[in-house]
């Protein structure tokens, strides 16, 4: 285990910035505040019957992830991590210590903090779904889905978005070693965009994780979850060795 790792995490997790990046996974528990009130605004619609927990989750997911301000915020906590820390001069305490080790140790952090926002969006959503949803007409009161198909749709489509999301983390670090905030958070968002468009486009969609949520019927379900994941582990290899050179170079 990288020593720095347990320092540097609860340090960053004591940050204003990360308390309210972790707020946005409250959101599932809007939709019981909205039924308080006579408005269409975050309407859930599907047949009788038909949606799962499961479902509700991936639907849940995604719309957290098009919302974008959850993201922002995400890109903002990377830019105090790496580019704030190097140009206040605060990278000369780390002077006696392995470039690397610290590299990994931040990466490590982020990453997990990315994942307890998916597993407190789960609690949230758990809580919503069995404790409100349950009592209407178009939930299944089913953790999963009845078909296979369905269930398939939802894998793809919640492991796309974790793995894309975690490019965009790997990414945003890389650029803001070198870049000021502004120019690393403009290419976190475009990021960010282009993956929301990339499943409606022929070539696009196959090059991206979240693309094959169009595709998966067609490639088959392992097909497509091999490719995402080998397709994500390439990415990752290519950004993390120019970051770790990047980051190597940093002066004092």
């Amino acid at each position: 285990m990288n020593f720095l790792f347990k320092p540097i995490f609860f340090n960053l997790i004591k940050k204003k910035e990360v308390k309210i990046f972790l707020a946005f996974s409250t959101f599932p528990l809007l939709l019981i505040i909205v039924d308080m009130f006579n408005t269409n605004f975050m309407q859930l619609s599907a047949p009788n019957g038909a949606l799962s927990f499961f479902e509700f989750f991936g639907a849940v997911e995604f719309t957290q992830y098009q919302m974008l301000i959850p993201t922002i915020a995400f890109l903002y906590i990377i830019s105090l991590v790496f580019n704030e820390e190097i140009h206040n001069g605060i990278m000369f305490l780390y002077k006696d210590l392995n470039r690397r080790t610290i590299l990994n140790a931040k990466l490590l952090s982020l990453i997990l903090i990315y994942f307890i926002y998916v597993f407190l969006t789960f609690i949230f959503s758990f809580i919503t779904y069995f404790t409100h949803l349950i009592y209407k007409n178009y939930t299944s009161g089913h953790f999963f889905p009845k078909n296979n198909i369905d269930i398939q749709y939802n894998i793809i489509l919640i492991i796309g978005i974790i793995l894309t999301f975690i490019l965009c983390i790997l990414l945003t670090c890389m650029l803001s070693i070198k870049f000021s905030n502004g120019i690393t958070m403009l290419i976190g968002v475009l990021w960010t965009i282009t993956s929301f468009i990339a499943p409606n486009l022929k070539t696009l969609r196959y090059f991206i994780p979240n693309g094959y949520i169009n595709v998966y019927t067609k490639l088959g379900f392992n097909n497509s979850i091999i490719i995402m994941i080998t397709i994500f582990i390439l990415y990752s290899l290519i950004i993390y060795g120019m970051e770790d050179k990047m980051y190597e170079n940093v002066e004092y």
